[in-house]
């Protein structure tokens, strides 16, 4: 029997004592009487969300977030609400209170989790090192519902080949492409492409991307040869590498789709192919397109491109211009660039961008931008736009409260 095999089926066997296994067999920490808490079912998962990302209290958020096994309440939002604290909790660093909250709604609870829930735990356990845990919980869950989804894969195969298990991410990829309906992502394929590529197995490297052609569509199958254009470039091999990046993409090196033309941009930045990479991105944003449009992490990636250059204006443009194609922007993309001329001294180009975004609907500032505006105010002592953002801060907090809680 091969070592991946016995590897999997140690995991298949391995014990069992709740529900969902999650590896964490110590007794959990007494929670905090939730009882007393006043808070109709109705608005219980907007209470969650606002104690989390407007007030910053977790525990207050957890101790409501438990009230979702109590409700009668719709089980989506149940089930959001849960996977929302959460979540929280692990972005926090606060891994501990994430496992006794998930153990306290799937398992004491018998709520039944989404894979979305089950792929938090798979994703703290592979970030620390705990891969028979997140391979028990994997186990688990092909016999028992939610099914592994694509992130679970990708989650799995990364962690594997991070350890230089090769043998097992490899196995792992085959059960995936057995398991999943209408294998297409790429994340998977590019993990193990990655591993073998580190490894001068440059043969098993092109028979996987062969395979993946197999199963795949174009866009796809485009964003998967990013990885060896990377790989060349790593090996000196300009030339060669350049000539498969443009061969990769439509239209000669250029493609209108923000998800295609992403891992390209991060590519050409990385080694130093900026007129190219800005040759891209400018054709990425001259056709934009709703469904395919540029994501939040290209917008700021580019933008804070613009700032490490020093080029203020280009920045802007870069959000305006995005701003006008687009019917929603993400917070994120406002909140980097107000803090980025917050921090480089550019208050009028942060007050600007600041007072246009108060202006638009569906999405207003959060925390971290009106701390940034007030710091900088601060710092050039100008005491009284830094009191007055205060007061705008309390007032939109205020604003909220009074329909969270009255």
């Amino acid at each position: 029997m091969s070592s991946s095999r016995s590897f999997f089926q140690r995991m298949m066997h391995s014990p069992k004592t709740k529900p969902y296994p999650i590896g964490r067999d110590h007794s959990r920490k007494q929670l905090p009487d939730c009882t007393k808490i006043r808070c109709p079912s109705s608005m219980l998962d907007h209470r969650v969300h606002f104690l989390i990302n407007e007030v910053s209290d977790l525990d207050s958020a957890a101790n409501h977030a438990r009230l979702a096994v109590r409700k009668r309440m719709n089980p989506e939002k149940a089930l959001f609400t849960c996977n929302a604290i959460i979540s929280a909790m692990f972005a926090a660093g606060r891994s501990g209170d994430a496992f006794d909250l998930f153990d306290f709604f799937f398992n004491e609870s018998k709520m039944k989790p989404d894979i979305a829930a089950c792929n938090l735990i798979i994703k703290s356990h592979c970030e620390e090192g705990r891969l028979d845990n997140a391979l028990g919980l994997y186990n688990h869950l092909l016999r028992h519902p939610p099914s592994p989804n694509h992130k679970t894969y990708d989650l799995l195969t990364e962690a594997l080949v991070d350890a230089g298990m090769m043998d097992q991410a490899l196995e792992l990829l085959l059960r995936g492409r057995a398991e999943l309906f209408n294998f297409q992502q790429p994340s998977m394929y590019m993990n193990l492409i990655r591993g073998f590529l580190q490894q001068g197995n440059l043969d098993m490297a092109y028979q996987l991307r062969d395979d993946f052609k197999t199963c795949s569509i174009r866009n796809r199958i485009t964003i998967l040869n990013s990885v060896f254009v990377e790989y060349l470039f790593k090996q000196g091999n300009d030339e060669k590498a350049m000539e498969l990046y443009r061969t990769s993409l439509n239209n000669n090196g250029f493609t209108a789709n923000g998800h295609v033309g992403h891992p390209y941009l991060k590519v050409l930045l990385k080694y130093g192919k900026k007129t190219q990479a800005w040759a891209l991105f400018d054709y990425m944003l001259d056709n934009f397109d709703e469904c395919i449009g540029l994501g939040n992490e290209t917008l700021n990636m580019m933008m804070d491109e613009c700032i490490k250059e020093g080029r203020f204006s280009d920045a802007l443009n870069i959000l305006a211009k995005s701003k006008a194609k687009s019917k929603y922007l993400h917070v994120g993309a406002y909140r980097n660039l107000i803090t980025n001329f917050c921090l480089n001294g550019r208050l009028s180009e942060a007050e600007s961008v600041f007072d246009e975004w108060l202006k638009q609907e569906g999405t207003k500032p959060d925390d971290a931008t009106y701390t940034s505006l007030i710091h900088a105010y601060i710092k050039a002592e100008r005491v009284e736009d830094a009191i007055e953002t205060v007061n705008k801060l309390m007032a939109a907090k205020l604003h909220k409260v009074t329909n969270m809680f009255l």
